[in-house]
């Protein structure tokens, strides 16, 4: 299984999936995998007793078959045996507070300052890197340490802080685990703003993926992946109508000199469903968000009735054209003529598009609003089979297509905007200079491995809770629940007790927000209603 030598082919071998993301929790009793195909939720439980289990990234390693034209072929998953050995390596780092304060830099200051100005920057990066190989590997533990020092003098340091940690599964795939979730200030620092708190730490974090492969006692080169270590997925079931996963695509469809390679074709059931469907989700975790947009959008009654172009040009004449300036990241975007909202219903934030306004509202991505164009002139395949299919477990999908179902399931789980900074990536994740320079290694959505770990949460909010507390309403409820139904079905605020409460809601955020609740599909059942919520500040 050494590289094939013959003229003008070759093989690779690639980690998958190319973007991996794991998810802090405080359980100390488990963990489960995230998800591996699209569609197909983490099995869970997404706690027990002792807390929110925290979420792993799986990550496997194919062999792909390159023929002298470029074309790939993805052939096996390598696994370690007698002859194969592999060894896996791991750097994690969070880079926030020695950061460049989000608020300037969202807002495209012309001299951004500094967080934690005056303290040494090395120190204020938390860090950690470890190996692992074999099957059903012992944990390895990945933790960094934070000093708040000035110059060479001694400061206040926070030791043994938890990133994450490495085991491996009974096949020898790597498993990245999410860490404990902790954030803290060792100078007792005061936390009073959404983004930049001077003094604090937190321990989401990211970085590449490596691996070391011996097969018959020759070591072969294999291409890298990243992993993030982020915040907890409170509503597994539900997704946001622009993922991470259309931002990466839409920039993988972005060339080197920019232009824009538009799909080559459409699918009702692939390519338009999913939109329609996701907005319609929303309404189970904010009843507000779709008040003016149609609702629903993905029942088989509206979808017969979009058959008509008519329809069709309706609806697409209410969806928010790319780059739309906005003067405030709070704002939603409306209708020239006043006659109500646009879609997405969603809060504008600040603009990636270094030629656009700084400002914009939240769209569809290139690629989505080129796939609905497709389907608005009627140039799309009418495969809606009458239901929404059924997805598919990554063991029933062939090897080949395999890679591609985990890239997808991966970065669908995340969102893609709006950015003010985001949730679990900043708006880095929607630039093509995030992603790999070369080409095909970019349309395999891969990072660009010349960026330093922890690149894609350093412009996060510090520490991740006051984000969460304040960003609510319209930004992005597939992650941070708004509205929610009770088991008893009544309504109810996702994160009472901990808003509109006396002491300070951010720290309220830090100490109870693995009490809150996740919001889970009912068995059998339509509804998404709360489970698990633990009574926060004397509020159930």
């Amino acid at each position: 299984m050494g590289v094939v030598a013959r003229a003008g082919a070759r093989v690779e071998y690639r980690i998958y999936p190319s973007i991996g993301i794991a998810r802090v929790g405080d359980s100390d009793e488990a963990f489960f995998i995230g998800p591996e195909a699209p569609g197909v939720l983490p099995e869970g439980p997404y706690r027990d007793a002792s807390g929110i289990r925290p979420q792993a990234a799986r990550f496997r390693i194919y062999r792909v078959d390159i023929d002298a034209n470029e074309n790939q072929r993805v052939t096996a998953e390598v696994l370690p045996t007698a002859t194969t050995r592999i060894e896996w390596s791991v750097q994690l780092a969070n880079r926030k507070a020695a950061a460049m304060r989000i608020e300037d830099t969202l807002a495209r200051a012309a001299k951004p300052k500094p967080r934690n100005d005056g303290f040494n920057r090395s120190k204020l990066v938390i860090s950690a890197q470890g190996t692992i190989s074999g099957k059903n590997a012992a944990a390895v533990a990945l933790a960094g340490k934070i000093e708040f020092a000035k110059g060479s003098a001694k400061g206040k340091v926070v030791d043994n802080i938890s990133l994450a940690k490495l085991a491996t599964d009974g096949d020898g795939r790597l498993l990245v685990v999410g860490g404990k979730g902790k954030s803290g200030s060792p100078l007792n620092a005061k936390i009073d703003k959404f983004s930049d708190n001077d003094g604090w730490y937190d321990s989401v974090s990211d970085g590449p993926i490596q691996a070391t492969l011996t097969i018959d006692g020759t070591k072969l080169p294999v291409i890298p992946a990243w992993v993030v270590v982020t915040i907890p997925r409170y509503a597994p079931g539900i997704y946001g109508i622009v993922t991470w996963y259309d931002q990466a695509v839409s920039m993988a469809r972005t060339n080197d000199n920019g232009t824009f390679d538009p799909p080559r074709s459409t699918s009702f059931t692939d390519d338009i469903f999913p939109i329609l469907a996701r907005a319609d989700g929303l309404h189970s975790v904010h009843s507000g968000t779709h008040a003016s947009a149609m609702r629903p959008l993905a029942d088989n009654a509206r979808i017969q009735g979009l058959q008509d172009v008519q329809a069709r040009m309706r609806l697409f004449a209410k969806l928010t054209p790319l780059n739309l300036q906005a003067t405030a990241p709070e704002e939603r975007p409306k209708m020239s003529d006043g006659s109500g909202f646009r879609m997405p219903f969603m809060n504008s934030g600040a603009n990636p598009d270094a030629g656009g306004p700084p400002w914009a509202y939240l769209s569809l991505t290139r690629y989505q609003l080129a796939h609905v164009q497709n389907w608005v002139a009627g140039n799309f395949k009418a495969d809606w089979p009458g239901k929404a299919p059924d997805p598919i477990p990554l063991d029933k999908i062939d090897v080949g297509r395999q890679p591609a179902a985990l890239n997808e399931a991966a970065l669908e789980a995340c969102v893609g905007g709006a950015f003010f900074p985001g949730i679990e990536g900043t708006y880095d994740i929607a630039r093509a200079s995030a992603y790999h320079s070369n080409q095909i290694l970019r349309r395999d959505l891969r990072i660009n491995p010349l960026h330093p770990p922890g690149f894609i949460t350093e412009k996060m909010a510090l520490p991740w809770q006051a984000d969460y507390t304040d960003c609510a309403d319209y930004w992005w409820p597939s992650q941070r629940p708004v509205n929610v139904t009770k088991q008893d079905g009544s309504s109810a605020e996702w994160a009472r007790g901990i808003t509109g409460v006396q002491r300070n809601r951010y720290l309220n955020m830090v100490d109870s927000w693995s009490s809150l609740a996740h919001v889970l599909r009912e068995p059998n059942g339509t509804r998404f209603v709360e489970v698990g919520r633990k009574p926060i500040n004397g509020v159930s």
